[in-house]
């Protein structure tokens, strides 16, 4: 990865250099020989230099899109994993909850049989073994 943009570097540095050359053998109009047909493009200095400016924007955001295209994705992925494990968590815990909450609700739904049942049968629910006046009073009769 490293060799792929030191020789991007170079190719800047070299594209740079090719036109400070041709800037500085035709100050006023710039001769830009093209590479076909043995033609020239002449052209002003400052349009040349617009030119050139633009080219190498053009060639720097070439270079900068990938990564950035590579870090969106990866961000957009890592952002779907967590939005997709944070509703698989909050439907574990609302399941959790919910069982909690029925047996809760069982418990209390037995403790109050529980009580109601006491309170209609107390001689039942208090027998002589767990009353010692009861006793007492078995053992004199």
């Amino acid at each position: 990865m490293r060799v792929v943009q030191f020789l991007q570097v170079v190719v800047l540095l070299l594209l740079l250099a090719y036109g400070v050359l041709v800037y500085l053998e035709n100050p006023v109009l710039l001769r830009l020989p093209l590479l076909f047909a043995g033609r020239e493009a002449v052209l002003p200095a400052g349009l040349a230099l617009s030119l050139g400016v633009l080219a190498g924007a053009l060639y720097a955001a070439l270079l900068i899109l990938p990564r950035y295209l590579r870090q969106r994705l990866l961000r957009r992925s890592d952002m779907l994993r967590r939005r997709d494990a944070e509703t698989r968590l909050q439907s574990t815990l609302q399941a959790v909850i919910d069982s909690s909450g029925r047996s809760e609700a069982v418990a209390e739904s037995e403790s109050t049989a529980q009580a109601t049942a006491s309170v209609q049968h107390p001689v039942t629910q208090g027998s002589a073994a767990q009353n010692p006046a009861a006793q007492n009073s078995a053992a004199r009769a």
